[in-house]
């Protein structure tokens, strides 16, 4: 922790550049509360709690709780270049937004759509796939907690001529009484603290025959140093520094907790691994009765090679998502990529 803070008092009240994010996403913190944590039942009553306490403590100000409506949204103004100035294009790099394109190649083979269906993302960010579903004809609908990055969707969308339908609202919200054939989240559904009775509810928010699809998610094959538990606050130093500066809940997942979890509420869960890149591996849910779901067989169960989603990496790009911060990114995203061992 003493090194941690010795970053963050460097920072200061600005944004890292490349040599602190370096120093961060290499670093984890060694937390007493996260070692109670991984020796508990994640199905146990008790675990939320814990999970919580472990975030408010890694956050600060605990004494202000956690609110999904205060915490997770962040003010960004519609930028004036909207084509350039969204992610992913604001990346400023080919690598950068052949991930993106890759992984929305990925969630659009597994919508499922009928013609003409009707699509519901939670969490949409810049819209680019609200964007593309209405472009190829579906009805699209995005709900965030976030009204600046509605504001720009909807100008986006004005501008080409597509129906967008948005509301502001927390996952599982927006446009009551609708039903929809595919609900997706896109780097959204790890933000989620509820995330066992967001599982619940989305049941009724699909119209028969629908899906859930989970994209670009931190879940990683096994139990490691950022995420030592079956689900919990990542540890890595760029996704507690997301956390306490903008408040942000930043969970990660193992493989085999999601995939069991998905089944005890009555889900038919299938992973779905991309041999190039771990942001357009899919997890696709779909309803299935209660004696299915305890005893299926699943194809896609096991996590595959490859690298899996890497904590550390996730926090770069929502830290850098959020601010704009194009010329911190590319350095910072080059001296990570640079640690790893892999092109930038």
């Amino acid at each position: 922790m003493a090194a941690y803070e010795a970053i963050l008092a460097e920072i200061g009240d600005g944004l890292p550049d490349a040599a602190q994010y370096q120093r961060l996403s290499e670093l984890v913190l060694d937390v007493p509360r996260a070692r109670r944590l991984a020796r508990m039942d994640p199905f146990a009553p008790g675990y939320r709690a814990a999970a919580m306490e472990l975030y408010l403590s890694l956050r600060g100000r605990a004494g202000q709780g956690y609110v999904a409506a205060r915490d997770e949204a962040h003010a960004a103004a519609v930028p004036a270049d909207l084509w350039r100035a969204l992610v992913p294009w604001s990346f400023g790099s080919a690598a950068m937004v052949s991930e993106h394109l890759l992984a929305w190649g990925h969630i659009f083979a597994h919508l499922n759509l009928p013609a003409g269906g009707a699509v519901l993302e939670y969490g949409p960010g810049s819209g680019q796939i609200l964007l593309m579903a209405a472009r190829t004809g579906y009805r699209a609908f995005g709900v965030d907690i976030n009204p600046d990055a509605l504001a720009a969707i909807a100008a986006q969308a004005k501008h080409l001529g597509l129906s967008v339908e948005l509301e502001a609202g927390e996952f599982g919200a927006g446009f009551a009484g609708r039903k929809f054939d595919t609900i997706l989240f896109y780097e959204a559904f790890h933000h989620a603290i509820d995330f066992d009775r967001l599982l619940e509810l989305l049941h009724t928010r699909l119209n028969p025959g629908g899906r859930v699809v989970l994209c670009g998610e931190p879940i990683v094959a096994g139990r490691s140093k950022a995420i030592p538990y079956p689900w919990g606050p990542r540890l890595d130093g760029l996704s507690v520094f997301c956390m306490r500066r903008f408040g942000w809940m930043e969970l990660g997942f193992t493989h085999r907790y999601l995939m069991r979890l998905a089944r005890e509420k009555h889900w038919t869960p299938r992973f779905y691994p991309f041999a190039h890149g771990d942001r357009a591996a899919v997890y696709v849910l779909e309803p299935a009765d209660a004696d299915a779901a305890r005893g299926a067989v699943i194809s896609g169960d096991r996590l595959a090679g490859g690298r899996g989603a890497t904590p550390a990496r996730a926090a770069v790009v929502l830290l850098a998502t959020a601010l704009g911060m194009i010329g911190p990114l590319r350095a910072g995203w080059r001296a990570l990529a640079r640690v790893r061992g892999r092109k930038p």
